[in-house]
């Protein structure tokens, strides 16, 4: 790829970026050397990856990657030169990070299969090595005591030798007699041998072994001869200390030697996954995606964010080429984002060409270029005499000289910084030139020439950067298929530019050039006009949209209700049947039992009738599957008009609106009965579908197969049977019974004559009766109900 490319895309500042994710040292450095690659199964593989790593973090699963470099270690133990006990916990580090990062990985139960597992698979990890270092060795200068046998045994020795000397030592820092002798009543070393600080003058005073002196003279440092062979046989046993500490260090050496290479693969494999981590961390940071490859040409970037830039700031950009056209000629005001928009398009291919995701939305496609060619910035050069109209021709030579339908071209102002008509007549020959190539090629610019020719050419798109047609500032958008107008004097005018000198300078303008430049205002302010009519539409789409999943959502809700009340009618039905059942089968064997009896009394015969008029009145219909009326929603009373059918929750059937009253009333009536309800007592009833018919008359027949006939009013008081009976002729009416019997018995007659005179006056009894033969006689009235 390109080098100047590369740079001039802020590739490298991208890779600066990723590199702060990365934990380890190595990873870093592998990020910030990524060089966009050219063959696409590596790329493929290397977004694969990334992909696969990004699982893993959305997953909160994130390995330990940060392990200290042991590659000088392992040179070392290759050709068995000792470790030190820092470069060993190094090793065992390494080996515990290892082991850990492996089983990290392999655990993830979401990736069965995956590359990463793949690569992690060959960690080599050795946990008894690590675990013997560690038990070993405490600190980078401190070996255990535990490291061997024989180690400890010599600082067994060690100490007890020790103890030995501090204690002969102490026979002279603590006795009385030696005290005037002494500097101070301390003990100290020289030469790695215990002495005792003597006065100058008392030296002869101690026998021993002079070691030292003082640096003015007056002190000496004597080892008394009755340590002297204590203080050898510690000597020697240090040195066997530290041959013994050798010794282990070259075991330990020994045994890195042998997997030295694996330890080193292990740090590659490791750093290599903390690369795809990083690549996968970053993507979350700046909101990126994959992107799609193709090897055709077609690139289409869709809400493509810089990366470089504030991603709760930037406008996204939405662009493709290589489809319908190969060339794409960007035109607006100055300011507006042009080159923005040229280094995102070829700094997205670079990325994914490193395998790393695109901060773009789903769906961008990525074309796989052999190489990326850019012309952005001022180039000039003192040193070699270039102004920047020349370097940027020199550029363009070269450019030219590589490029085929296998490229992408990024030029920024092409042909600006001379005279005007040559440098657009030029312009316009580089672009002619890119087009008959087939490459690919997005250039910006403000030449008017540029702007015509690419209206009239097949093969070549505008593109604009969109800008307020009210305040000719910048909206940064780009917007494809419109060319765009420079704007400049716009621009100068409410940069606060003199007045006179914009005069002029409209003067100056030709009228073609004014038309072309009016139209183009004109379109851009017509084309903002459409968008915003366009999201006004948008938006009372989603609202109607909204409603209506609203308004499906409560049908639903009102038909399983519907379905709800249906099944629970159904079980309420089957239920009344099977006690209507249990009970005929009570009476069948009542009278059975009487039948039986020998010698039938007026009495019995009368309890058999009774019985045989309570089975005749207990006939159900058991193939009945629905057991009530269903109901809606609460009647709107403002809708309500006479003769309209309601359900009445009181009543708990329906009824017709006989008339309406004040203060939300309405009078109803239902079958004989007419009566005043409180309009927040009904309900919506639509006899809409034969379901709803056959449900209204299975009501009706249930309510009648259940509707008691008579009333059993023995042993009540006057007041307690009126009340009872006043209920009871209620219900019969809402049955829709036109007789039923009163059960008063005898007796003295009271509650027979209360009975009577109630019935009298009671406005839904047409006439009463006692009895016949048969019926109860003067023990039963007999009502007929209007």
């Amino acid at each position: 790829m390109n080098q100047k490319t590369i740079q001039k895309l802020e590739y490298n500042t991208v890779l600066q970026r990723v590199s702060e994710f990365a934990v380890s040292h190595t990873a870093k450095e592998k990020v910030l050397a990524t060089v966009p690659s050219d063959d696409v199964d590596n790329i493929e593989y290397l977004l694969n990856l990334t992909q696969e790593a990004r699982r893993y973090v959305d997953n909160a699963i994130m390995p330990d990657f940060n392990f200290d470099d042991i590659t000088e270690a392992a040179q070392k133990a290759r050709i068995v030169s000792t470790l030190s006990m820092k470069e060993l916990l190094r090793v065992m580090r390494l080996l515990r990070l290892s082991r850990g990062t492996k089983a990290t990985l392999m655990n993830f139960a979401l990736l069965p299969e995956c590359m990463i597992k793949d690569i992690a698979v060959n960690i080599y990890a050795d946990k008894d090595l690590e675990e013997t270092i560690d038990i070993s060795i405490i600190s980078e200068d401190e070996m255990s005591d535990r490291a061997s046998d024989e180690l400890a045994s010599i600082r067994k020795k060690i100490k007890k030798v020790n103890a030995d000397i501090r204690e002969k030592l102490a026979s002279y820092t603590k006795s009385k007699a030696m005290a005037p002798y002494l500097q101070d009543a301390i003990v100290t070393m020289r030469g790695g041998r215990y002495v005792i600080p003597v006065k100058q003058e008392y030296k002869g005073a101690v026998t021993g072994l002079v070691h030292d002196q003082s640096a003015s003279g007056s002190t000496v440092f004597i080892e008394p001869l009755a340590i002297v062979n204590l203080n050898n046989e510690l000597k020697t046993l240090t040195m066997q200390e530290a041959e013994e500490i050798e010794r282990i260090l070259q075991e330990f050496t020994k045994k890195v030697s042998v997997i030295s290479d694996r330890l080193i693969k292990n740090q590659e494999i490791i750093s290599d996954i903390d690369v795809a981590f990083s690549k996968a961390r970053y993507s979350i940071e700046v909101r990126a995606v994959r992107p799609l490859l193709n090897d055709n040409g077609f690139c289409n970037i869709i809400n493509g964010r810089h990366p470089l830039l504030n991603k709760d700031k930037v406008v996204p950009v939405s662009v493709n080429i290589g489809k319908d056209f190969n060339v794409i000629v960007v035109t607006g005001p100055n300011t507006g984002g042009k080159t923005v928009t040229l280094k995102t398009i070829g700094l997205f291919c670079l990325m994914a060409y490193g395998g790393m995701y695109v901060p773009a939305s789903e769906g961008t496609v990525i074309a796989l270029y052999k190489d990326i060619f850019c012309d952005i910035g001022d180039e000039q050069s003192i040193e070699q005499s270039l102004s920047t109209f020349s370097s940027h021709i020199k550029n363009i030579t070269y450019i030219l000289s590589k490029i085929n339908e296998k490229t992408l071209v990024l030029l920024d102002e092409l042909c600006a910084g001379t005279e005007p008509n040559e440098g657009a007549a030029l312009a316009l020959a580089i672009t002619e030139y890119m087009r008959r190539t087939k490459t690919k090629a997005v250039l910006t610019t403000h030449y008017s020439l540029l702007k015509e020719y690419s209206l009239v050419t097949d093969g070549v798109e505008n593109a604009s950067m969109e800008f307020n047609p009210d305040t000719f500032e910048p909206t940064y958008r780009l917007v494809m298929g419109v060319p765009g107008s420079s704007n400049a004097i716009e621009i100068a005018t409410r940069l606060g530019l003199d007045k006179q000198v914009i005069q002029l300078a409209r003067e100056r303008l030709s009228s073609e050039k004014i038309s072309f430049e009016n139209i183009l205002q004109n379109a851009e302010r017509i084309r903002k006009e459409f968008l915003d009519k366009k999201e006004e539409v948008e938006k009372e789409k989603e609202q109607i949209n909204l409603e209506l999943e609203k308004a499906k959502e409560k049908n639903k809700v009102l038909s399983e209700e519907r379905e709800k009340l249906l099944r629970n009618s159904k079980i309420e039905a089957k239920r009344i049947v099977t006690e209507a059942q249990e009970d005929a089968k009570l009476i069948l064997d009542e009278l059975k039992q009487i039948v039986e009896r020998a010698n039938l009394d007026e009495k019995s015969l009368f309890g058999a009738r009774a019985t045989a008029k309570k089975l005749k009145e207990k006939v159900y219909d058991t193939e009945t599957e629905e057991s009530d009326i269903f109901t809606g929603d609460k009647v709107d009373v403002s809708k309500i008009k006479v003769g309209n059918s309601v359900f009445v929750g009181k009543l708990n059937s329906v009824a017709v609106v006989d008339s309406i009253a004040r203060n939300n009333k309405f009078r109803v009536k239902c079958g004989n009965v007419t009566t005043v309800v409180d309009g927040d007592d009904l309900f919506e009833y639509a006899d809409v579908s034969d379901k709803t018919k056959k449900l209204k008359s299975v009501s009706t027949q249930i309510r009648k197969a259940t509707a008691r006939t008579e009333i059993n009013l023995l042993g009540k008081t006057v007041a307690e049977a009126i009340t009872e009976t006043d209920a009871f002729i209620d219900e019969a009416i809402l049955n829709g019974l036109s007789e039923i019997r009163i059960i008063h018995g005898i007796g003295t007659g009271k509650l027979r004559a209360g009975l009577h005179d109630h019935f009298r006056s009671h406005p839904n009894v047409a006439e009463f009766r006692l009895g016949v033969f048969g019926e109860g006689e003067s023990g039963v009235t007999i009502l007929t109900l209007k």
